[in-house]
């Protein structure tokens, strides 16, 4: 199932970018995390349900490097932090498919 593209962008979908570079992904947990979370919504998801609505994109390195591990949500410029497969799935329910950013999770701007 292809995306369409409208004028007003109502049906883009949005990336979840999850950085995996040296300093995130420190013993592999960036890995682990991607893995967990593949293997969590193939079991309880119905993938008709995502496609077209969400792409999750394992990145080698976001250029961020505080509050590691790392995720961002594009195109809204979201940065989130404190990963973990539970956060992630909440990151995908509320931000992803109900446009409705974490904010116990997005990682503050300097």
């Amino acid at each position: 199932m292809c995306v369409e593209d409208t004028a007003d962008g109502s049906t883009l979908s949005r990336r979840l970018l999850v950085c995996t570079g040296p300093c995130c992904n420190k013993g592999g947990i960036s890995d682990l995390l991607l893995t967990e979370l593949r293997a969590t919504l193939l079991g309880a998801v119905d993938i008709d349900d995502i496609v077209g609505k969400v792409t999750c994109v394992r990145r080698s390195c976001l250029g961020k490097c505080t509050g590691e591990p790392l995720a961002f949500v594009d195109p809204d410029g979201v940065w989130y932090h404190k990963l973990s497969v539970e956060n992630l799935l909440l990151i995908l329910k509320h931000h992803i498919l109900n446009e409705r950013p974490v904010q116990s999770l997005i990682l503050e701007e300097d």
